[in-house]
């Protein structure tokens, strides 16, 4: 054979070599750099969330319907200078474009309810319970 015809072969298996050298250096910097010292983390359809003065829970009732419940310290509109729990629903309606809407359902001042007696056999639909009638009823007991 001649030395020219042997020439190219050499230069591309030398190129070959050289670009198979430079995937294993590329391949080992990115395995090192991204997915050998990366976090665990796992993705759940439903649990709870918490940050230092909140959680953020989701809840699906019946099957498909899904709302998320959001529990944080917020100031006491109604006492100035307190701090209160407030309990805030919304809820998830998924459109068809693969997004979803959150709608606001209703908030409570969870001090407030948690101390709520009993009013079995009382028409609670005309009082209108708000936040501070709801106080005004736990003080009253």
């Amino acid at each position: 054979m001649e030395k020219k015809a042997i020439l190219p072969a050499v230069t591309i298996a030398l190129l070959s070599c050289i670009a198979l050298m430079l995937t294993v250096i590329g391949g080992l910097y990115a395995y090192n750099t991204f997915a050998n010292d990366a976090q665990p983390v796992a993705a759940q359809s439903s649990g709870t969330d918490k940050g230092p003065n909140w959680s953020a829970t989701s809840v699906t009732v019946g099957g498909d319907q899904e709302f998320i419940v959001v529990i944080k310290e917020v100031e006491n509109i109604y006492e100035p200078g307190q701090k209160a729990t407030q309990m805030a629903v919304y809820e998830i309606r998924p459109n068809s474009t693969a997004k979803a809407e959150l709608f606001f359902v209703a908030s409570r001042l969870l001090e407030y309810d948690f101390k709520l007696p009993d009013h079995s056999g009382e028409d609670s639909k005309g009082k209108g319970w708000t936040p501070l009638g709801v106080k005004k009823a736990v003080e009253q007991k």
